[in-house]
């Protein structure tokens, strides 16, 4: 059993729906790593921006730590096709 199964498991033991649990887990998923979040380095994984690449079946997925979607390529392509969305997600969408 995974840790998120688990975590979905007691949130519904203590009265959560599964939809409510889903969705608080999906939330603190999206949450900074670091309390408080360093407005300074927003594009690291202190600042909770950070650039996130991963694998799927014969896929990438790019998304900001934050949980912003940035698109799906082949793995076979350059992981430059996510740089210029996320790039304009940290310095339009998240700026102060």
């Amino acid at each position: 059993m995974s840790a998120r199964t688990e975590i979905l498991a007691a949130l519904q033991r203590v009265g959560y729906d599964k939809i409510g649990a889903e969705s608080l887990l999906g939330r603190a998923d999206k949450e900074p790593r670091e309390t408080p979040p360093d407005p300074d380095f927003r594009e690291t994984l202190a600042g909770g921006h950070a650039l996130i690449v991963e694998y799927g079946d014969c896929e990438m997925h790019g998304s900001c730590q934050c949980g912003k979607r940035l698109g799906v390529t082949t793995p076979d392509a350059s992981l430059d096709t996510f740089v210029s969305g996320w790039e304009r997600h940290c310095m339009t969408e998240v700026t102060p």
